[in-house]
């Protein structure tokens, strides 16, 4: 059956189930963030550069680098930027 010939219904119900499967993916993502990719993704929301949160958490800045890498991927973020949009957006982080 084309998608032309679809009943109203139909349509709705694979939106509906599309969304969900967005919000259950979103969900693993924000469960699958250590709570040390958190703190890092948090002292990047705050402006902080990679040496500043290194030496906040008390890492070294190549393990901030190694962890921000993890996030990008996980909350398919392209820039530090995203993934505090992401971040938030998946309430991984919180604005305050």
């Amino acid at each position: 059956m084309s998608r032309t010939s679809r009943p109203a219904s139909e349509g709705l119900a694979a939106t509906l189930d599309s969304e969900q499967e967005s919000d259950c993916a979103q969900a693993r993502t924000v469960s699958a963030l250590t709570p040390r990719e958190r703190q890092v993704l948090d002292g990047v929301k705050e402006g902080n550069s990679n040496r500043m949160v290194a030496r906040l958490l008390g890492i070294s800045e190549r393990t901030v680098k190694v962890h921000l890498h993890s996030i990008f991927i996980k909350l398919g973020a392209a820039s530090r930027t995203e993934a505090v949009i992401e971040g938030i957006r998946s309430g991984c982080i919180s604005l305050h």
